[in-house]
């Protein structure tokens, strides 16, 4: 896409589509540069039987990330809510109350979801998950979720995913929407996130 088609499209619906800022764009070309964010290579998951999509609804990205996932298996089954992978981690502020059981527990958004997707495999015999979210995104903003704390509420959100489904390969992607119109999926890496997150830990 032009830049100008691009400005026009982003001035079109300039109220619905959020922009990085320039600290945001700083700090994503930071985690690609230390190898936190690499490109997707669809080996890393084994889509001969299909894969589970878990994903954010958002509408003016679902498009690509569906688009990416469609060209490594056409066996999809996509559970989208608005946020993804950030509505997974029990401390996600994003992982809401919605009801409370006759025993008097908290059922979260969160939970539901994980039914979903446990049922997803159960019912379509997948067991490879792919787990996106994106940004900016509506719910982050939302919650006030910041770009290190969505990235850590992502790895956090396939570790309950492999936690709680026996025998499940997962793969944690970020879909960014640059501010020159790219649109780009990361693929991102458990161990150098971590390690990432160390160093930050050690300059302090």
């Amino acid at each position: 896409m032009s830049c100008q088609n691009c400005f026009r499209q982003q001035t079109h619906r300039r109220t619905t589509v959020l922009q990085l800022s320039t600290n945001e764009v700083y700090f994503f070309k930071e985690l690609r540069e230390a190898g936190v964010l690499e490109d997707v290579n669809g080996n890393r998951l084994n889509t001969s039987h299909g894969v589970i999509l878990v994903t954010c609804a958002d509408g003016d990205q679902m498009g690509d990330i569906f688009t990416l996932q469609s060209g490594m298996t056409d066996r999809i089954h996509t559970l989208a809510l608005n946020g993804g992978g950030l509505l997974l981690p029990l401390n996600s502020p994003a992982n809401t109350i919605v009801a409370i059981a006759a025993s008097g527990r908290f059922i979260r958004v969160g939970d539901v979801y994980m039914d979903q997707i446990k049922a997803g495999m159960t019912l379509k015999v997948i067991k490879t998950v792919a787990l996106h979210v994106h940004f900016p995104c509506g719910i982050a903003q939302l919650y006030n979720i910041p770009p290190l704390r969505l990235i850590d509420l992502l790895v956090q959100a396939k570790t309950r995913i492999k936690d709680e489904c026996a025998n499940i390969k997962v793969a944690a992607y970020v879909h960014i929407a640059w501010p020159d119109c790219r649109k780009r999926t990361y693929f991102i890496s458990r161990d150098k996130w971590s390690a990432y997150c160390n160093s930050l830990l050690v300059a302090a």
